[in-house]
Order: structure tokens, then sequence, then C-alpha cells
């Protein structure tokens, strides 16, 4: 696919110490000051510092995001590798945020996974993360790239690229696609603001497989820690046609530290045709095009 093949060569350059990153580097230098903070640290690598699932904001007195029905607020990740597989993502469907359509729809998947079946998930079909699912890649190095109009947000994971535009607003028509477009801006010298707007009703919003809609308008805050070892990234998500409210989350990347997150290589993303061994009636199809795109 153009966008996946395009994304792939774009972070082998930046990441690869080629001539891009090093002029994006020069040009972050000579135009930006002490206000606008400094997520790229010289091509620092973060990670999701935990699970695989969104987080209730502390304090915060809404419902909070869809959770797990056995293990909630993330418990199941206190567990390991072994315990998030063996409850298998059942999703809590009595979240007063979803509409009576999309309940019923998760509730359909939710029965699947408790008779033996596969939960989806984005990556193992090679599936490319939506907004704001791409915060959720576990133990993947994500990388900040920023140039004066524009911060790129970069996966380890399949090269995922997203583009955010700075200081301009939204296009009268930006179309639809699992990215969406997002643009931003710098706030109190220590949060990057980002609004996304355009998003498609295909890309992945969790690990839940909770629907939306295109009127889908999600707001991000990346704020960087004092001592610039942590990022918390908190959002909002408001989408009238699949939830009741507007609903809040947050997660926290934490700097980069080995086996997996203190290095970038490529990762690419190998569909395995016999469906992983499960019921191929019961797996998402891998994304692909009806016509080529050039």
């Amino acid at each position: 696919m153009k966008a996946r093949a395009t994304s792939a060569i774009v972070a082998a350059l930046v990441l690869g110490g080629g001539l891009f990153w090093a002029e994006a580097q020069s040009a972050q230098a000579a135009s930006q000051n002490d206000a606008i903070p400094d997520f790229s640290s010289g091509g620092r690598t973060w990670v999701l510092t935990k699970g695989t699932q969104f987080y209730k904001i502390p304090g915060d007195t809404g419902p909070g995001p869809v959770d797990d029905k056995n293990y909630p607020n993330g418990k199941f990740a206190e567990l390991g590798g072994g315990g998030a597989r063996t409850v298998n993502r059942i999703a809590d469907t009595s979240n007063p945020i979803l509409k009576p359509w999309a309940k019923k729809l998760m509730d359909i998947a939710n029965a699947r996974v408790e008779k033996g079946g596969i939960p989806f998930v984005d990556a193992s079909r090679c599936w490319l993360a939506g907004v704001p699912s791409m915060l959720l890649f576990p133990g993947e190095a994500m990388v900040f790239l920023q140039t004066p109009k524009e911060v790129w947000l970069l996966s380890k994971r399949d090269s995922q690229t997203r583009r955010i535009f700075m200081n301009v607003p939204h296009s009268k028509d930006p179309g639809y696609s699992m990215a969406g477009e997002s643009v931003g801006h710098y706030e109190n010298d220590d949060t990057l603001v980002v609004d996304t707007i355009g998003l498609d009703d295909k890309g992945p919003l969790d690990r839940y497989r909770t629907p939306h809609t295109k009127l889908m308008h999600v707001v991000e805050r990346f704020k960087l820690a004092p001592d610039r070892k942590s990022v918390d990234i908190s959002f909002t998500v408001e989408d009238p046609g699949t939830f009741t409210m507007p609903w809040k989350a947050h997660v926290t990347w934490r700097a980069g530290t080995p086996p997996r997150s203190d290095h970038w290589e490529e990762d690419i993303c190998a569909d395995n045709g016999d469906g992983y061994g499960f019921d191929p009636e019961e797996l998402v199809p891998s994304p692909h095009a009806d016509k080529a795109d050039f």
C-alpha cells in the first residue's frame, strides 16, 4: 500500500540518521524558543508504560473509557502477558457512554470471545492504528519529529506515521481516513495539543473494537513531565453518533529502555494466511486495496 510504503521510507530516513532528520533538527533549533517543549530530545524514544487499554483520568467524575469486564481499570495488566491472554479482552458494555447500537455490536463480539474465539487486535491483522488507538502500541518505540510547521508522531510498529500540522485551522473538507486530519499547537511550555477530525468509521479506537462514526472528534494533550522522562497523554472523545456523551481517558509513555523500546529497526506486518490457527470466520480480514493508488 502506498501510505504504508511511504511511512516506512520516512521512518527509516528519520531514525537511521538520514538527511531529513538532520534538516528537521536544524530547523527546529533555529526557530524554536524555550516556550516550545522538545519531545524529540535528540531522537529519544518513548514507550507505553503498561497494558494496552486506556485509563480513567484521576479526578475525572465522568464514566471514562470502555473497560475490561473482568479486570476493570487495567488490572489484568498487572498479571503480565499470560493474564492478558487469559481474559481475552471482554469489553464492559454496561458503560453508559455507549448508545444501544454500539452496545449490541460489542455484545456480539464479547459472546464470540467468551466461547473461545479470538478478539480483534488491529496489529495482528495488519490494520493501521486509528486515533487514539495509536497510543496503545505496547513495548514499541514511539518518536516525535518536531519542525516549525509539522510534528510527526512515528511508531516502530509497521513504521506507522501521524502528521500534525501546527498552528493552522482544519481544512474545510478534510475527507476521511483512519488517521484523520490533525492540527496542533503548544501550551504552557510543556504541552502539545492535537485536534483531530476527518476520522473514518473503520480505524480502531481502542482494543475492544468499540465502534465509532465519522462524527468522531478527538482532542489529545501530550504533556512532558518536568524531569523529561515521561509524557502523560490525556484526551477527550466526542462522537454523537456512537456515544451518549463526551468521555476522557489517558495513558503514560516513559523514556525508552531495553530491549525493545530503546532502538529502531524495521518492523513490517506480514499477514498469516491461515488465520493464526483460529476460525477464519471470526477474524477481521486484513486491509487490502481494491484498486491501485497510482
